[in-house]
């Protein structure tokens, strides 16, 4: 883990920008806060993203939450945790004139750097555009301070054009996120996943309600793969959405999983990798 940064003063601000902190887009990207420079509360880590290729920085189980869910769409093409609202002066005028108090340094009174949880990228292939979510848990939205450090973000990502939302984690959305964090373990892992008779599994499976064991069998069978492989096949698929199945329900822990749909071929996922 990298050594814990102080941002403290304009200084710290200056240093943090030179060395690209808060910068960047995809792999590039270095988010203004790492999971080393925060107070833990226990839910903070590291999750590595398969479409940046990088680690991305979380503070919370809420973040981790959120992240999951975000990059399992198919419009998002980049994630920026931890976003800086640059430069400062701005954030201080907009402060001013909605009548809202900067956030500061408790210690010594510095004005704060705020920060978006993420920032979203998002393509349908002809139109780029851009999200940025606030991630607060439900009892957080009664805070009158939290709500005003909420507002200086809206109105500062509405001034640029960019939609701004505000997640919190119901109990659907961490059932769905904790179903997509299992689904992609073993992309996350770099596992090797034999995909030699994918076409076959995908035609043999039909959409329906399956128990996992049972299923794995049919993968086995007809995959002849090594015992704990079927598994990791099973995986693969429905992280790369050849397989869809229903998300609000767990999957894992009750070892159950309903199939939605199935894509008869894996050719085009070959060719577009």
């Amino acid at each position: 883990m990298g050594r814990y940064r102080k941002l403290e003063c304009l200084g710290d601000y200056s240093r943090a920008l030179r060395n690209k902190y808060g910068l960047g887009v995809g792999a590039n990207y270095k988010p203004w806060l790492r999971v080393q420079d925060v107070r833990s509360h226990g839910h903070s880590g590291k999750i590595f993203g398969l479409k940046t290729g990088r680690e991305h920085h979380v503070l919370s189980e809420n973040e981790s939450s959120l992240f999951y869910l975000a990059e399992f769409r198919d419009d998002v093409v980049d994630i920026r945790e931890q976003f800086p609202l640059l430069p400062l002066d701005l954030s201080v005028r907009i402060s001013k004139i909605i009548g809202i108090e900067h956030p500061k340094l408790h210690r010594n009174k510095e004005l704060w750097v705020v920060t978006t949880d993420f920032l979203l990228t998002c393509s349908n292939g002809d139109d780029t555009w851009y999200e940025a979510i606030s991630v607060k848990p439900e009892s957080g939205l009664q805070d009158k301070r939290a709500a005003q450090k909420l507002e200086i973000e809206r109105v500062w990502w509405e001034l640029l054009g960019v939609s701004f939302k505000i997640f919190t984690n119901t109990q659907d959305a961490q059932i769905t996120s904790r179903n997509i964090q299992w689904i992609t373990s073993t992309e996350r892992r770099n596992e090797r996943v034999v995909t030699d008779h994918i076409d076959a599994i995908l035609s043999s499976i039909k959409p329906g309600t399956y128990l996992i064991p049972e299923l794995c069998h049919e993968i086995s069978r007809i995959a002849k793969s090594p015992q704990g492989q079927e598994l990791n096949i099973l995986k693969y698929m429905l992280a790369h959405k050849l397989i869809k199945a229903d998300l609000s329900q767990t999957i894992s822990s009750s070892g159950v999983i309903s199939i939605v749909s199935v894509c008869r071929t894996h050719k085009a996922l070959r060719n577009a990798g």
